[in-house]
């Protein structure tokens, strides 16, 4: 039997549960100060420094979404 998964919907739907939501915001939290404390100390803007984090932090962030989802969460993204 083959199993087609909405590789696109995994990906692309915004977070839905709360679970979802409270993951994406503590992730991307957390490695946005990660990222943001070694640029406190470089000579470059603090917009410019927040930016820099801010790239990283959010994409590392919403991979880690749309990990969990295709590990388990599979069913509701069956087509």
């Amino acid at each position: 039997m083959k199993v087609r998964i909405d590789f696109a919907k995994i990906f692309l739907e915004p977070p839905k549960s709360f679970f979802e939501r409270v993951t994406l915001f503590l992730m991307a939290s957390l490695l946005f100060v990660g990222f943001f404390r070694p640029l406190g100390f470089e000579e470059m803007s603090f917009f410019e420094a927040v930016i820099t984090a801010s790239i990283p932090s959010l994409s590392i962030s919403w991979g880690w979404i749309v990990l969990l989802r295709s590990i388990f969460k599979k069913e509701d993204y069956k087509k």
